[in-house]
Formats: C-alpha cells, structure tokens, sequence
C-alpha cells in the first residue's frame, strides 16, 4: 500500500461520533477466526495464491496502557498440483493513549512469521511490524479501529500495509468481528468470534 493512502485510511477514521458509546471495550480478549490469506510469491510457481484457514488470536491489558498480543493461523492452499500448508504466528506489545472518552490512539510493536511449506519447497516470511492507528466507538454496539503498518524484514523490504477492522458487540463478553489489512507482499481477510474479559 502506498504511504497517501495509508495516511489517508488513518486520518478518515479520527471522526469518530461523539455521540457514541462512553468508552472502549476491553483490550483482553480471545478470539476466533477463519480468514483468507493471499501471498504473493513468484518462487513458487503463481504470481498470487489464496490461503483459506482458520486462526486464534488474542491480546492481555498489562496496565492501564500497556497490552501484549498474539496470534497463530493455519491456512493451505488446494489450487495448484501440491498443497501449500501456511503456518502464520504474530506476538508484540502495544500501547494505547486516550484521545476522547470513546476513541484512543494506539501504536503496537511487534514480529509476524509466516511459513509456506509445499513439502519439497518451504518458505520463510518474516518481519518486524510497526502500527499506529486509533480505535474508537462508532455507536453503542459497533467499534472500528484503522492502522497504517510498516513491516521490514527479510522479504518485506520496507512494505507498507493499510487495516480496517470492525467489532458487533452483541454484549459486554461477545462480538462478532471483521477485518482486512493490505500490503504488497500479503493481505488478509477475517471474520470471527470475539470473548472479552
């Protein structure tokens, strides 16, 4: 993603309503996935495949603004002759700072690695990640939070990488959540299942 459009994707998600709910949820949760992952990747014999699987994620408060994440994902690829298994985990910290009641800041820090094994070809993704954003309260039973990325690492070569996620909260334990994050080596799409504690 270029770096317009990802500032542009950060700025449009600062007007949250001030009418909406008083404060955020909470920032421990656990949460299931299935998702899509597309990687680009010449050597391995497709400009662009598709991984479909399932994932858990999941992040603790460490303090009032502190908080840890991580997650692990299992997706594989049936398209060409020989099944592709990706095995993907993340781990980091972040840091989230109150701008009004409903909508905070928040910059994470963290590793992604990603795995392709096609049983005679295995392919390693890794990067360091960097993410600001904001997360905000659009009403009293939807929140959304954006976030502009940069990863940098064997493969990644400085890539910049735009999100866009949504949390229904159905109530204060469960929500239904979306997300979609771009960049130019991988994107990702989820739909899940969200517990909050």
């Amino acid at each position: 993603m270029k770096k317009p459009l990802a500032a542009a994707l950060l700025l449009a998600c600062i007007p949250f309503a001030a009418s909406a709910r008083d404060s955020l949820g909470s920032y421990s949760y656990v949460q299931a996935d299935v998702y899509r992952l597309n990687v680009d990747r010449e050597n391995l014999s497709a400009d662009s495949l598709d991984f479909d699987g399932v994932q858990i994620r999941g992040s603790i408060e460490m303090s009032d603004n502190l908080y840890a994440y991580g997650g692990i994902g299992w997706s594989r690829n049936g398209d060409l002759p020989v099944d592709i298994d990706a095995r993907e985990m993340q781990v980091g910290v972040g840091y989230r700072h109150g701008i009004f009641d409903n909508v905070d800041l928040i910059a994470e820090l963290g590793f992604q690695h990603t795995k392709l094994d096609a049983e005679t070809v295995v392919d390693n993704l890794d990067a360091a990640k960097l993410s600001v954003g904001v997360r905000g309260a659009l009403s009293n039973s939807v929140e959304g939070w954006l976030k502009a990325s940069h990863l940098n690492g064997s493969d990644y070569e400085s890539e910049f990488a735009g999100s866009l996620g949504v949390q229904f909260v159905v109530n204060e334990t469960w929500g239904i959540v979306g997300e979609f994050e771009s960049g130019d080596l991988t994107s990702r799409y989820s739909v899940g299942i969200r517990a909050s504690f």
